[in-house]
Parts: C-alpha cells; structure tokens; sequence
C-alpha cells in the first residue's frame, strides 16, 4: 500500500493515548479517513482530529461484545462505503500476578478483549475489505508474542494466539495468492503507554515496570513505524526492543528464561 490518502482505516482502541491514539493521528496525518473505537475518552482524540481536516467516524466498543463490534463496522461502512486498513490494537493486561493467583474469569476477560476481539472484527471487515484492490490488516501483538514472560500467563497466552492468526493469514493469502490484502504482525517491546497502570491487578511492581516503559519507544514513533511497515509491505513488525527479544527466543529457547530471571533479580522485582 503506497499512500494511505483517501483510504478508510479502522482502529480499535483509538481513545486518549498511547499506540492507538498515535495510530488515529498518524492515518490522518497521512489523509486517510479514520474510524476509530475505545471504551472511553474517544473526546481527546476526536479534539485532535479537527486540525487534520479530514473525515472520521468515532464510536464507543467493548472489544468484548461481539454485538456491538458489529455494529460499529456496520456504522463504519455506512458512513464510508469501504475498509481499506484494518489496525487492531485494542488490548488490555490484567497485571502482575501468578498463575495461581489468577482465575477462570481473568483468563475469559483477557481473551475475549485481547483474541477474540481480534478475531472477530478481522472477520467483520475481511469481506468489505476483500473487494478493495488493496487493502492491509495489522494486529498488535507483543514482544510477549514471541518470548513468554513470567507473571503475564494470561496476557502471554493471548499475544501468542494473535500471532499465531496473524501469521496464519498471511501465509494462506500467500499460498492462495491473494495479494490484494496485506498481514502484519506487530510486536511492540517497551513502548511509553499506560497498559500497566491500566491493568486490572496493581502489585509492588507495577509502578515499576511503568517507569520502565515510559523510557521506552514513544507511541507517536510506534505508530510511524506500523504505517512504514504497511506501506513496505513488512510482515512482522518489530517496535523498541520486540526485535532484541525475537532474536534472544530464537538464540536461547530453552535458556532465555535464565536470562529473564537475571533481569528480575537486577531490577530487584520481587519473584514470589
């Protein structure tokens, strides 16, 4: 995909800030025409949107339900006529916790805002965006899509299944040759974002791990780079240190867990 001018992109979890925010600015930045979705604070992106000039649609979802996902990319379609980029970004953590001290409902919350939310609005937009010449899906995974940390089972578990979809797509569109849709696996490392202040469960760590991410990539340039990665066709997208970890799996995929737990024990994070 070229140019994004005039093309309608869809981003889930657009509101107030962070990687969503950036990537609803950055697209109309660009001059395309933004749909975008959040829980809350849809305003602050919207009083940002009037400098662009361009036109754009705004609703509140819950990545949840299924009903209302629906609806919003019936609204989006009515209002456009067409889907040309896909961003789902929205996702959530629920925080530091062990698996035991997790339970049933925790894992339901997660999975059905972080994969099913994918999923689903990936399969309400495939067939509008099939009929486009070109057309491009990018789903935020995590560098927890690659190397599974401790303490996030259940945020793991999701951003490895988006992976796996992602990827998954694109290699039977690659068989099929269908080449009018374009897949891109994101997998952001640190990025300055509220996702752990956000998270359900606050423990000793948490402020602590959002100081860590503050002094990583900023969302704006996190943004940048997924559009760049669009446009030049780049399957799996790394952003900060999503790469560092990639290679770091690959090197050590039954070692880097020492490695992990070293850095936990240097960052003085309590292992209970």
């Amino acid at each position: 995909m070229k140019s994004f001018k005039d093309k309608v992109a869809i981003v889930t979890g657009g509101g107030g800030s962070g990687i969503g925010n950036a990537l609803v600015n950055e697209f109309a930045k660009a001059g395309a025409k933004v749909a975008f979705c959040d829980i809350a604070n849809l305003e602050v992106t919207e009083q940002q949107l009037a400098q662009y000039g361009v036109d754009w649609y705004s609703e509140t979802v819950d990545m949840g339900n299924k009903a209302a996902i629906n609806q919003f990319v019936d609204n989006v379609v009515a209002k456009f006529g067409q889907i040309d980029v896909l961003v789902n970004n929205a996702g959530i953590a629920l925080g530091d916790r062990a698996f035991d001290e997790v339970n049933e409902a925790d894992f339901e919350k997660i999975t059905n805002i972080n994969y099913w939310g994918v999923v689903h609005t990936t399969m309400r937009c495939y067939p509008h965006m099939q009929k486009q010449a070109e057309a491009a899906v990018a789903n935020i995974s995590s560098s927890q899509g690659i190397l599974a940390a401790p303490f996030l089972v259940p945020y793991c578990t999701t951003k490895f299944a988006v992976r796996g979809f992602t990827d998954a797509l694109r290699a039977e569109h690659k068989v099929r040759g269908r080449n009018n849709i374009t897949f891109h696996t994101v997998h952001p490392g640190a990025v300055a974002t509220n996702i752990t202040l956000n998270a359900d469960y606050q423990g000793s760590s948490s402020q602590k791990f959002h100081e860590q991410l503050q002094a990583g990539t900023k969302p704006q340039r996190a943004a940048q780079l997924i559009l760049k990665g669009i446009q030049k066709n780049t399957g799996r997208i790394f952003i900060s240190d999503g790469k560092v970890q990639d290679v770091v799996a690959r090197l050590f995929p039954n070692g880097y867990v020492n490695l992990v737990k070293l850095a936990l024990k240097l960052k003085k994070v309590e292992i209970r």
